[in-house]
């Protein structure tokens, strides 16, 4: 019997991206494989392709595809140097990639809401180095429950951009003063489409509020000084291989008003 899930605004935002890595199996060449992703789109009851139309949904989908390559790639390059490090994966939805990235030695903190992680809990096998971490980013009570905090990697997708600028500020500012040696792997949304956002398939279709973006992903340290940018990764690079003469024809425009990975350090 398939699992019913009743979910609405910003918690049903994570079933885009699950349905994306879903459909990366699917092509020829993916980029990825996600056998997570599979299972749980065969176990919920939920009409994901009626609900999210590929038709519709394409350059999303393009997107979300995009950004968990880069992801992977950046967090896999964090544990390479880093192998027995601590990665906190706030409002980590249904995303498995624990699974896709482990060396066997680190330690896996998936941060949520009750009900997603309850979610997870019925869909994804348990491993003993992930824990799966019932609560909001900014009840900060999870932080006492990482047991390496000098040594950590914060990956923030498809999240930061449902805050306010005042709660950003306040949760970066809490990760600085809580962890020693902290890099952060964050999805950053441009102003314009937050001001925009009625023409985005997720508002649309879910009926969550974006709130919160800045023009340059180095914007970032003036927001937060403690940290340093290291690395800026727009998503419309990677985007070209879904369809690389549409991409390329639109990507001045494109770029200016995408989203972007921006990877930060803490300066000490």
């Amino acid at each position: 019997m398939k699992e019913r899930v009743d979910l609405s605004g910003v918690s049903e935002t994570m079933l885009v991206p699950l349905y994306s890595r879903a459909l990366e199996n699917n092509r020829e060449n993916p980029a990825f494989y996600d056998k997570t992703a599979i299972e749980i789109i065969n176990n919920l009851d939920y009409d994901f392709a009626e609900r999210f139309k590929e038709s519709k949904n394409k350059m999303n989908f393009w997107g979300c595809a995009a950004r968990t390559i880069i992801l992977d790639d950046e967090v896999s390059k964090y544990i390479k140097n880093n192998p027995e490090c601590s990665v906190i994966n706030l409002a980590c939805g249904l995303d498995d990639r624990f699974s896709r990235v482990d060396n066997g030695k680190i330690k896996w903190y998936n941060i949520d809401f009750e009900n997603v992680i309850s979610l997870r809990n019925k869909l994804i096998d348990n491993h003993d180095r992930v824990l799966n971490i019932s609560s909001s980013a900014l009840d900060f009570n999870w932080i006492d429950k990482i047991e390496n905090k000098d040594n950590v990697l914060i990956i923030a997708e498809g999240f930061l951009m449902y805050l306010s600028e005042e709660k950003v500020k306040k949760l970066f500012f809490k990760i600085s003063e809580s962890f020693g040696k902290v890099e952060l792997l964050i999805e950053l949304m441009t102003p314009w489409m937050v001001k925009n956002q009625k023409n985005h398939d997720t508002v649309r279709q879910t009926g969550a509020v974006f709130k919160w973006g800045i023009k340059e992903s180095r914007d970032f340290e003036d927001l937060c000084p403690m940290f340093k940018m290291t690395g800026d990764y727009n998503l419309t690079n990677v985007m070209k291989r879904y369809s690389p003469i549409f991409i390329t024809l639109i990507s001045p425009f494109l770029k200016s008003r995408n989203n972007r990975i921006g990877k930060f350090k803490k300066i000490n």
